[in-house]
């Protein structure tokens, strides 16, 4: 079994900049679904905590507060003529219960090797682990080669349209073009693969887009002793079932393709021949892949009925009836395709669709170009042991609005997670191993100081 040690280096950071990381998730910037909902006294009192905290930064950088929340830091760099670069990251948190916690969910506490709460793994770790990098370079005096942009966005868990969405449209209308795009998405994990002992690095190189496709049926109502012989809600029922029963077409994507090959040198030789030679075995990986939700989600659309309503008491029929089927969209597939799809699985059933929330998947990044290098390099540095694999993300980021302004948009945080902490994201026990936070600081520090080098 691999550990630590076969993993990477180790590193250490000091007692000042662990607080540092619980200050920033002892302030609650949790954001709203109803954006005019969302209380922004925390999220001022974040801004200004970011000042006090990294005071060379705030110097060397000019900040530009974009739909008032949204943070744009422009590190001026030796040779303006030079592509800059971009690194994302979000400072608002999902809400928590407080119940069930070890430590409080916005405690920040540091205790057992960790630091404990609710933004630790996503993603006041990665903003703070960027400025704990850079002010350590400016202390060293430090000027980059080109100029580095810093890009936080203040509703990603709803949606980004307020932070990232504005943000990345004003540097579109600006007309700058970036060498590189770094935010969240990937990790370091085991068992990516059964048969696979390796940890293996997953570099996003794409994300999926989704919808939200609202289905209505509307019925007679009346008393339920008299039932027609299918009711509003059974003809929701029925769609929700064929739309389960007959999943759009897989598909094996050319990051998929590339990271079966590259996991499957450790896999038995059957896989290894079926993963090299797609054009022949392709119908076997799709069958393969398709057995289990994580690995069906990187082949296809995806379609999950997660939420529904009729009558408000047993014994009425329903004057109407709803679902809602969260789509999450393949590259290559389209918000039309996945409409037009249930509505010929509707057929007979007279419904009503309503779309919701949507946003089309992202075009894919190169597997190469110097900025796809450089993070693979970096990513060596620290995980030495690792198979480095390009990665398709099933959820989403604030990385898909900053297409727009490159080609190499990437999503990989530099930790290490196992089973057991990759679940409390968005859960009970969010925290992040002093170790991780530390390899973090390190790697953008070496990622920043060692580009264009």
């Amino acid at each position: 079994m691999y550990n630590q040690e076969m993993l990477t280096k180790t590193f250490s950071i000091p007692e000042e900049s662990l607080a540092r990381l619980s200050r920033a998730i002892q302030i609650k910037t949790v954001g709203k679904p109803d954006y005019i909902e969302t209380d922004f006294a925390p999220f001022d009192e974040y801004v200004d905590f970011l000042k006090t905290a990294f005071p060379l930064f705030h110097q060397s950088c000019q900040l530009e507060r974009v739909n008032s929340y949204g943070l744009l830091y422009k590190w001026k760099g030796k040779d303006a003529a030079k592509a800059p670069i971009l690194l994302l990251a979000h400072y608002d948190v999902v809400p928590a219960e407080e119940d069930g916690w070890i430590h409080p969910p916005f405690s920040g506490a540091i205790a057992d090797g960790y630091v404990w709460g609710r933004g630790a793994l996503d993603l006041k770790n990665q903003m703070i682990a960027h400025m704990e990098a850079a002010e350590s370079l400016m202390k060293e005096g430090f000027i980059p080669n080109c100029d580095i942009y810093f890009a936080y966005g203040h509703d990603e868990e709803n949606g980004g349209e307020q932070g990232a969405a504005k943000i990345a449209a004003l540097l579109s209308e600006r007309g700058i073009r970036f060498a590189g795009v770094l935010d969240e998405g990937g990790i370091v994990v085991s068992g990516a693969f059964k048969g696979v002992r390796s940890p293996t690095a997953l570099i996003g190189v794409g994300e999926k887009g989704f919808v939200n496709i609202e289905v209505s049926v509307k019925g007679k109502g009346g008393h339920s002793s008299m039932p027609p012989k299918t009711t509003a809600l059974g003809q929701v029922a029925e769609l929700v079932r064929r739309v389960e029963q007959n999943p759009m077409p897989a598909q094996l994507l050319s990051p998929v393709v590339s990271m079966l090959r590259k996991v499957s040198k450790e896999m038995s030789p059957l896989i290894r021949l079926a993963a090299n030679n797609t054009w022949l075995f392709g119908g076997m990986l799709k069958k393969i892949l398709s057995s289990k939700p994580e690995t069906n989600a990187m082949l296809r659309t995806t379609f999950a009925a997660t939420m529904a309503k009729a009558s408000d008491a047993p014994n009425v029929l329903p004057a109407s009836a709803m679902a809602v089927i969260n789509v999450r969209l393949l590259p290559g597939d389209t918000i039309a395709a996945a409409e037009e799809h249930v509505r010929k699985l509707a057929d007979e059933i007279p419904i009503e669709i309503n779309l919701q929330r949507a946003g089309e998947a992202s075009p894919l990044s190169p597997e190469e170009g110097q900025f796809h290098e450089h993070l693979v390099e970096i990513t060596k540095r620290l995980f030495p042991a690792v198979i480095i694999s390009p990665f398709l993300v099933v959820g989403g980021t604030d990385a898909r609005y900053y297409t727009v302004v490159s080609d190499f948009v990437y999503r990989f945080v530099p930790v290490y997670l196992t089973n057991e902490e990759k679940n409390v994201i968005h859960n009970r026990n969010e925290r992040i191993s002093i170790e991780n936070y530390a390899r973090m600081v390190a790697f953008y520090k070496e990622f920043i100081s060692l580009w264009l080098r």
